[in-house]
């Protein structure tokens, strides 16, 4: 009974990370646009307090669909929320509040990109990745370049956080076979 109530209570604040991020608020401005405190929104992502039905029925209010299917997992949250008028009055009142806006949350630092997309990603989905191929998936799949080495860095900090693993390997060569010197690779 217990496990249930724990995925259940996981899956809520599941949704409440979809409805984040169909709406491309973060938690800031996720707290801003319904007036809550940004605590209070963490307690329910973190799971350390529940989503109260008026609060599931202010999301509904302001987002255009009933706040009630929220608790109901069998039913998709409605993209067109996205679309809401209350929302799109917030994004113009707001826009030149990045910390509010998940979009512009990836332009400001590698650290956030890496840890925030580029692992959430299928990018290491199939074993171990060296920098390079690492740069061209940003390039290709996640439409983000980066200058020098701050890629390079940004997954340093990932492993020092133990959100990434590393080990070195013999250097990829760019026409074929390895070379003497040993790199870092990283993984999941």
């Amino acid at each position: 009974m217990k496990d249930q109530k724990t995925e259940y209570s996981k899956a809520i604040a599941d949704r409440l990370q979809l409805i984040m991020e169909i709406t491309d608020l973060d938690v800031p401005g996720f707290a801003e646009f319904f007036e809550r405190s940004t605590p209070h929104i963490y307690g329910i992502l973190n799971r350390n307090r529940s989503l109260s039905e008026v609060f599931a029925k202010d999301i509904g209010e302001k987002l255009d669909f009933d706040g009630a299917k929220i608790f109901n997992l069998n039913v998709k949250i409605p993209a067109l929320i996205a679309k809401s008028e209350a929302l799109r009055r917030f994004k113009i009142e707001y826009r030149d509040n990045p910390e509010y806006f998940l979009s512009t949350k990836t332009n400001r630092s590698v650290d956030t990109f890496v840890s925030e997309v580029l692992l959430k990603s299928d990018c290491f989905n199939n074993g171990y990745k060296y920098l390079s191929e690492v740069t061209e998936y940003c390039q290709s799949e996640l439409n983000r370049e980066f200058i020098d080495d701050k890629l390079s860095k940004g997954l340093r900090y990932a492993v020092s956080k133990n959100l990434l693993k590393s080990k070195k390997k013999p250097i990829k060569l760019k026409k074929d076979g390895f070379g003497k010197r040993l790199v870092d690779v990283y993984y999941l």
